[in-house]
């Protein structure tokens, strides 16, 4: 069912302009008819216009909020089609959810890779990238992919390079009900003593010895291959289930809670079965299992050499330190952005890419926003989600008598939960001990992030930190105490400008919910973009795909056909789901 309008739809009203356009283009091919008419002509989310004639392209101002991945990706795309654009970020750090730490920035500046000082970071929020086709949009061998695109445009030492990640390794450690396993090891409810018989609750049968996540693998295979064979027609039958919690779904297909639990304690975070849609856990198993683990990359110096490089190819910088506080109509169906409660600026399009808890706070009420919008502001879900980053004075994890070992996790049930052991810097002489000493999601992370704002609790968790460390790799509190360096530590929910880790959505908001923030507002002149407002929660390629689709948007409200055929040549298609075609299949 197609979302009603109070008048006619932009894109009915330049369906006969716009196919002639795209049957006449002397540069289209098939793929860009059909992105032309589809974008164009079959859907009818871009609510109602002013009946004013098409802008000329030097003419278009766009304002983007916010400097994160999003909103560089946008500025990158309007600028290669010589669009205007500015880029207003409240913080004074660019980059967003993007944000490498680095224990001695001074040493680091003065380093280059293979010196020992170049590896002294941490990548407090995006760390890694899956080889898969789905991520080809920043890490694909093509020229238009993001890396790519980078690495021919700014000097060698701006450019990004990509190092394996090693997602996985035997010789770490499982810990859990107190018993220490390798990671090699099945993680059962028999290898961790807790049947019934134990005194644990997990009954003393054939399940007691199958590893959790391979249950919970088999249980969505089908949803998982259907995505694989077409990302696009898989993700429709994906949202038959959406209105289904994981705990649900599990619970219809005959497991009791106390082995759902077990499940969700082996394979993800505490809670998460219960809040999330079996549609983002089969999305998050179908990017982690689809991917073999040889495919896995980072970049080398930290990720935010993705932010560094993206900033280097813009002509414009980024204004920091400029927090939207309202935005309001104009003349001609402009939008007027208010900047700290007093500066104004007028843009034809706003595109918004900050995150929707930050959204939520900005005044909108000048634009008479649809309600269904406002719903989706205050209601797509977002995730608690931490790390603790520790500086040792070595590497002792790569030491241990137990068994050698380089990158990979080792997980528990202890309140840092897991660790993730640093892929770069392997076998550089002297390099840093530093360490994801922690990494959080869901309920596990709203508890530790209680500790990380005094000082006092600070000194507490880092302390119980290290303790944990040492009971899940069997050494001694006093053997790490006499390692330990410094520390820092991350809360995803604390803090004005994220105010969430990432989307993690509920049941039915996909579905249900998502739809209403696909296509623009305020007469097609505000668009919003983000990782949350994509397929790709909790990635950068669903940050970049949605700053893609409101790019289009802008293009198809001005009717400029050349300019979206210029984007489809130079930047390729993305897929449906990211276009907000899928939204007219449910959005009522």
């Amino acid at each position: 069912m197609h979302l009603s309008t109070s008048g006619p739809s932009v894109l009915g009203a330049l369906a006969l302009a716009s196919t002639a356009v795209a049957e006449t283009a002397p540069s289209a091919g098939s793929a860009q008819d059909l992105f032309l008419k589809r974008i164009l002509a079959q859907s009818d989310d871009y609510g109602e216009l002013f009946d004013n004639s098409p802008q000329e392209a030097h003419n278009l101002t766009v304002g983007i909020i916010g400097g994160g991945a999003a909103g560089l990706y946008a500025a990158l795309l309007l600028e290669s089609l010589d669009i205007d654009y500015e880029i207003l970020e409240s913080s004074e750090r660019i980059g967003g959810r993007i944000f490498t730490h680095r224990f001695n920035p001074t040493a680091w500046e003065a380093s280059e890779p293979g010196q020992p000082d170049y590896y002294d970071y941490y990548d407090a929020g995006a760390m890694r990238f899956p080889g898969m086709e789905w991520m080809d949009r920043i890490i694909g061998e093509k020229n238009n992919s993001l890396v790519s695109y980078i690495n021919s445009k700014v000097q060698p030492k701006d450019q990004v390079n990509l190092i394996p990640y090693y997602f996985q390794a035997n010789n770490t450690f499982r810990l859990f009900n107190d018993i220490l396993a390798y990671n090699q090891e099945n993680p059962s409810a028999e290898t961790f003593e807790v049947l019934v018989s134990d005194g644990g609750t997990i009954e003393d049968d054939a399940f007691a010895a199958l590893s959790p996540g391979d249950v919970f693998h088999d249980e969505v295979e089908a949803l998982i291959n259907a995505l694989t064979e077409d990302f696009d027609t898989g993700f429709q039958l994906l949202m038959q289930y959406d209105s289904v919690s994981v705990r649900q779904y599990l619970l219809q297909q005959g497991y009791s809670h106390q082995q759902v639990d077990w499940i969700e304690t082996i394979a993800d975070a505490t809670t998460h079965y219960d809040t999330f849609a079996l549609s983002e856990a089969v999305m998050e198993q179908w990017i982690f299992h689809q991917s073999p683990l040889d495919s896995w990359t980072c970049v080398e110096g930290g990720m935010d050499r993705i932010v560094n490089g993206m900033v280097k190819t813009l002509a414009r910088q980024v204004e920091t330190g400029k927090r939207v506080t309202a935005i309001k109509s104009a003349d001609e169906g402009a939008l007027t952005v208010v900047i700290n409660g007093e500066e104004e600026r007028t843009y034809d399009h706003v595109i918004s890419t900050v995150p929707l808890g930050s959204l939520q706070v900005i005044d909108l009420t000048e634009l008479d926003l649809a309600y269904r919008k406002k719903v989706a502001i205050r209601k797509l879900q977002y995730d608690p989600a931490g790390k603790i980053g520790i500086k040792f004075k070595t590497r002792w994890w790569e030491t241990l008598q137990s068994g050698t070992f380089q990158g990979g996790q080792s997980f528990s049930d202890l309140p840092i939960r897991r660790c993730v052991y640093p892929s770069y810097g392997l076998d550089i002489p002297d390099a840093p001990g530093t360490m994801i000493a922690s990494y959080t999601w869901g309920q596990d992370s709203a508890r530790l992030g209680a500790y990380y704002t005094e000082d006092a609790s600070r000194e507490r968790i880092i302390d119980i930190t290290i303790r944990n460390l040492a009971a899940m790799h069997n050494v001694t509190y006093e053997f790490l105490l006499s390692e330990y360096v410094d520390a820092h530590l991350w809360n995803w929910y604390e803090g004005e400008d994220a105010v969430g880790a990432f989307a993690l959505f509920g049941p039915g908001e996909y579905s249900t919910v998502l739809p209403a923030l696909m296509a623009p507002g305020a007469h097609g002149r505000l668009h919003f973009a983000g990782e949350a407002l994509s397929s790709g929660h909790g990635w950068i390629i669903g940050a970049v795909n949605s700053a893609y689709r409101t790019v289009a948007e802008t293009l198809a409200v001005e009717q400029l056909d050349d300019k979206l055929f210029e984007l489809v040549d130079k930047w390729g298609l993305v897929n449906e789901v990211d276009m907000g075609w899928y939204s007219q299949a449910f959005a009522s």
